[in-house]
């Protein structure tokens, strides 16, 4: 099949995409990053080579020293007022917030979204841990939001959503044909095991997800980026909701996969593979 156009994926650490890696700086109205959690095990997919080790054996400052000097290296990148995501679980989100307070200024802190899944093993011995954080901070004043574009339902049983309502006084509000705006809490499930969806990856992130978080930050045309693109699903996200996108991943197995993955369900569209210089720290 004819290729129409190329879309450019990158071998190579956060660290080298973000310094002189080839990623323009000033451009990105959203990076979003879904870093290893520090979980202390390795992460293994069903395919081979779909696999990442999470454990840090010199403990959690080491892992979140590594992190943040990536955060810093990635934000020239962003435009003014772009945004930055970064997606995390309880086990580092709280110190990753506070040293990203330091790094955008506690001003720069826009919201804190809850991921909240269902799905897996129950514990027993304490509330089952089953959401995730994405810490959404601002490079300046008055980031992009697109609410009209992540409005939801009215509940059925909703009285504002039949009739709207009168204020006390006598304003009338009616109801958005859209619908209401979502809040900070997301309840979309994981992948379902037997989901076409499922690439293998063992970290994968449902399309959902980001096709909700893209409608919201970022307008059609702009250039979205992940330094950690895993399986490849916010490339995918971006691409098919208009957006353009640059991808990176330390994995050559999982550049493989994100590969496969776009040249399969984007029609006309060629990956090319572009491997970074590794650089020390």
């Amino acid at each position: 099949m004819k290729r129409s156009s190329s879309f450019e994926l990158f071998h190579g650490d956060a660290m080298e995409v973000a310094v002189g890696g080839g990623w323009p700086c000033g451009a990105f109205r959203l990076i979003y990053t879904d870093p290893p959690f520090f979980s202390g095990s390795r992460r293994i997919g069903t395919l081979p080579g779909l696999t990442f080790d999470d454990r840090w054996p010199a403990g959690i400052d080491a892992y979140l020293d590594w992190l943040e000097l990536r955060l810093i290296g990635l934000k020239p990148l962003l435009m003014p007022s772009g945004s930055l995501v970064v997606h995390l679980d309880y086990r580092a989100v709280h110190d990753i917030k506070v040293r990203l307070d330091r790094l955008f200024g506690r001003a720069g802190f826009v919201n804190e979204i809850i991921w909240h899944y269902t799905g897996g093993g129950r514990a027993r011995k304490r509330f089952s841990c089953k959401h995730d954080t994405l810490l959404w901070y601002s490079n300046g004043p008055n980031p992009l939001f697109n609410v009209d574009m992540v409005r939801i339902p009215y509940k059925p049983t909703s009285g504002y959503a039949k009739g709207g309502i009168i204020s006390a006084a006598g304003r009338k509000y009616l109801p958005n044909p859209l619908g209401t705006p979502v809040d900070d809490v997301w309840d979309i499930p994981i992948i379902n095991p037997l989901s076409h969806e499922r690439t293998g990856y063992p970290t994968q992130k449902p399309l959902a997800l980001l096709q909700r978080l893209i409608s919201a930050l970022t307008d059609e045309g702009d250039l979205v980026g992940d330094p950690f693109c895993g399986s490849g699903t916010t490339l995918l996200a971006a691409l098919t909701l208009g957006r353009r996108a640059l991808g990176a991943d330390v994995s050559a197995a999982a550049i493989a996969l994100v590969k496969k993955r776009l040249e399969t369900f984007l029609e006309g569209i060629y990956v090319e593979l572009i491997d970074l210089p590794r650089k020390s720290e």
